[in-house]
């Protein structure tokens, strides 16, 4: 007769397989506090300048019944797509964060308008009223492989995000290191 799986093992699994992944430095799951602290400084991040920022993943992540956080390097993965978009009042993406090695086609009536490296706006096809960047849910791929999990979404918190989490784990902040959450369900 197999064993049955409780939650508290299948937790732990999810946090073994996140600890695994080649980048991660910290992984651990949000207290109750953590989460109500996030969600507030997330629901209220100020604007830059005429801009505003409506980070969508993080807010999922925390309607999830389980939230981890790895904080993790360079050396992590590239995410399977972007992370940042720059959407109009039409909800039309306008912008968005480039890939690592991506390419953006030219297209007719539209000019590509780099902003460095990793991020590009389309000028041209859709007006730009009431702009603002939108951080969407990114899917987590490691963690919707474990049986038992569900509604998986992953997310960078802001900078102001970042440092509270860090430091309500008594994790040191380093700049060197970035913050994703992931929010899953249990089956």
């Amino acid at each position: 007769m197999a064993k049955k799986v409780g939650r508290s093992d299948k937790l732990e699994e999810v946090l073994g397989v996140l600890s695994r992944i080649k980048g991660v430095k910290h992984a651990f799951f949000l207290t109750k506090a953590m989460r109500t602290g996030l969600g507030k400084i997330e629901k209220e991040y100020p604007p830059i300048g005429p801009l505003t920022i409506r980070n969508d993943g993080v807010l999922e992540c925390l309607k999830r019944e389980h939230v981890a956080c790895i904080v993790k390097d360079k050396g992590f993965r590239a995410p399977p797509h972007p992370t940042v978009l720059l959407v109009n009042g039409d909800e039309e993406v306008i912008g968005r964060e480039l890939l690592p090695g991506e390419k953006v086609p030219e297209k007719p009536g539209r000019k590509n308008l780099f902003l460095g490296k990793d991020f590009v706006i389309f000028i041209g096809e859709t007006s730009g009223k009431d702009a603002r960047f939108v951080l969407p849910p990114v899917k987590f791929r490691e963690v919707e492989r474990i049986d038992g999990t569900s509604c998986v979404v992953s997310s960078s918190p802001s900078s102001l995000g970042d440092v509270f989490l860090r430091k309500q784990a008594g994790l040191r902040d380093d700049p060197k290191l970035a913050s994703i959450l992931v929010g899953f369900d249990l089956c």
